[in-house]
């Protein structure tokens, strides 16, 4: 992390220089105001999905896994940043506009990921995610681990089971790590204030919040589509207790859950 203090819940040393100018700014606004709990929540919810989805992928690369599918991909840079990527086959997914302004940054920065990272353009409400993965070299008859990272949330029950059907024309030992909000009565106050002050602002700029589970509501919506839950984490849960012992802002919420599953052989 750049804001806070040791121990660090997750560290992207090339955000900065990624995001340019724009970068600097939000950064610096998040050190003079790092104690207010919106922006604190935040970053707590950013890094730890983060840290959670990579940690898994290294254990599924130590298992043979050695392809990944990034949903919603954004501005992730585990491409050129991560040792890892250069053992790996890595295809981002995300929408056409996303896509063209990160790879152009890329370039401006020096940071190319081309030779390193297959590129999709793909609308995940309406196309076929899978289709489109296949078409750049990803390989439907080996396991694919795939994140879905900071997502899920915008989606309708129905487009999420829509391209989770899609997902479940992987092999069996293919492995799916998402985030995703619970329904008001699993949050606490904290989260129910985050919840008001930020859910505002991305419905203002017509991207609203239209998806919340229970744990047992995801582990049931996964097994539909052959999936089952390997873990399903709390924020405070995800790390080792250690972590919270902290002298910034940074406290674990109740909004965000974290699940790790694995397609099985008779899904």
């Amino acid at each position: 992390m750049l804001v806070d203090d040791d121990p660090a819940l997750f560290l992207d040393d090339l955000a900065e220089r990624v995001l340019g100018t724009a970068g600097t700014d939000m950064i610096r606004y998040h050190r003079h105001q790092g104690g207010h709990p919106i922006l604190a929540a935040a970053r707590v919810q950013a890094t730890l999905r983060s840290r959670f989805a990579e940690a898994a992928l290294r254990d599924a690369v130590g298992r043979g896994v050695d392809q990944y599918l990034l949903l919603g991909a954004g501005l992730d840079t585990f491409g050129v940043r991560s040792e890892l990527a250069r053992s790996l086959l890595v295809v981002e997914v995300d929408h056409p506009a996303t896509q063209r302004w990160k790879r152009s940054r890329l370039a401006d920065t020096g940071l190319d990921a081309s030779s390193a990272v297959r590129y999709v353009d793909a609308d995940l409400t309406a196309d076929a995610v899978l289709d489109r993965a296949l078409s750049v070299g990803l390989d439907a008859s080996r396991p694919v681990f795939v994140s879905w990272l900071g997502g899920v949330p915008y989606f309708r029950p129905c487009e999420l089971s829509r391209v989770l059907s899609d997902l479940a024309r992987l092999p069996p030992g293919s492995e799916l790590v998402a985030d995703y909000h619970v329904p008001p009565d699993w949050q606490d106050d904290h989260a129910e204030l985050y919840v008001r002050a930020v859910s505002e602002v991305a419905s203002d700029g017509a991207e609203p919040w239209r998806s919340s589970f229970t744990p047992d509501g995801v582990a049931a919506l996964l097994a539909e589509n052959g999936f089952v839950v390997v873990t399903d984490h709390s924020e405070r849960d995800s790390v080792p207790a250690g972590f919270w012992e902290r002298r910034d802002g940074l406290r674990p919420g109740s909004l965000m859950r974290l699940v790790h599953a694995r397609r099985t052989a008779d899904g």
